[in-house]
């Protein structure tokens, strides 16, 4: 871990989405007005802020009931300042696709990870801040695994995709990391978004070397996200090489598993494979 880490002051920032939770809980917030300030915060269709509305007390009496306490009204700079300190854009780097930007982001700590902004409105996010697996063709793995990402740092990527592009529709937990070796924390986050953010289950892609824990926590969920593998090869020897602390379920366990997935769900598997000449180019 960097020398620099800080631990996260709550006061700025917030660490988790459950604490993110407490506070609202602790304003008086009821489902409904936790409901309509997270669908905000993500940019879920026709959600506005809160006090875009104009003040609650000129609303028809009919719509009392979706009135905000006062508590929470009251402290809702306050809690927009503190969903804003949870990560910043540090730089932005356009792709050869004009749909496509890669944005270097710091966290409330300090750290920084990486998003990118994918054509067809879709979102790239990172699920830890590097990755022990250790690919031998991935840049993320070479530093090691820094530290987890939390469930409010998984979902502000998505919250500020929407906000530099309103129409983004599609999330896939493919960025810096191994999302079954962060595994609550991501489970967590995809549940949110698929809760408030509008987002179809679908839409929702978790990527992953293959972990068994992953295979039976995802049965336990309310949401049901598609599936892509890295695969990258059907030869058990060769996998173990090329993803050296991530291939422990063989290829055919992992491929059975997936394959029972998408039949559960619907979604077909989408199976990732990186091409390197005189390795797994051949048949």
């Amino acid at each position: 871990m960097s020398k620099d880490f800080k631990i996260f002051d709550t006061s700025i920032s917030y660490p988790s989405l459950a604490a993110f939770e407490a506070h609202l809980g602790a304003l008086g917030a009821k489902p409904a007005h936790l409901r309509r300030i997270c669908r905000a915060w993500l940019g879920s269709a026709s959600a506005a802020w809160p006090d875009a509305l104009g003040a609650e007390a000129e609303q028809p009496a009919r719509s009392r009931a979706a009135r905000l306490p006062a508590a929470l009204m009251a402290a809702l700079a306050d809690i927009r300042s503190r969903l804003d300190a949870v990560l910043t854009v540090r730089s932005r780097h356009p792709g050869a696709d004009p749909e496509s930007e890669r944005l270097l982001l710091t966290l409330a700590d300090g750290q920084t990870i990486e998003e990118v902004l994918l054509p067809r409105r879709g979102v790239c996010v990172s699920t830890q801040m590097g990755c022990a697996v250790g690919c031998v063709f991935c840049m993320t793995g070479k530093g090691g695994l820094v530290r987890q990402l939390s469930d409010m740092e998984i979902a502000a990527q998505a919250a500020l995709a929407r906000r530099l592009r309103p129409e983004t529709k599609k999330v896939v937990f493919m960025g810096m990391g191994e999302p079954s070796h962060n595994l609550d924390n991501v489970l967590r986050a995809v549940e949110f978004l698929a809760l408030y953010g509008g987002f179809g289950h679908k839409d929702l892609v978790i990527s992953t070397v293959g972990d068994e824990r992953l295979f039976e926590a995802l049965n336990r969920m309310s949401a049901r996200p598609a599936l892509a593998v890295s695969l990258h090869t059907t030869d058990d020897e060769k996998r173990r090489t090329l993803l050296p602390r991530g291939a422990k379920m063989t290829v055919k366990a992992l491929t059975e598993a997936a394959e029972a997935w998408a039949r559960k769900t619907g979604y077909p598997t989408q199976y990732q494979w990186t091409l390197i000449q005189g390795v797994n180019d051949g048949e």
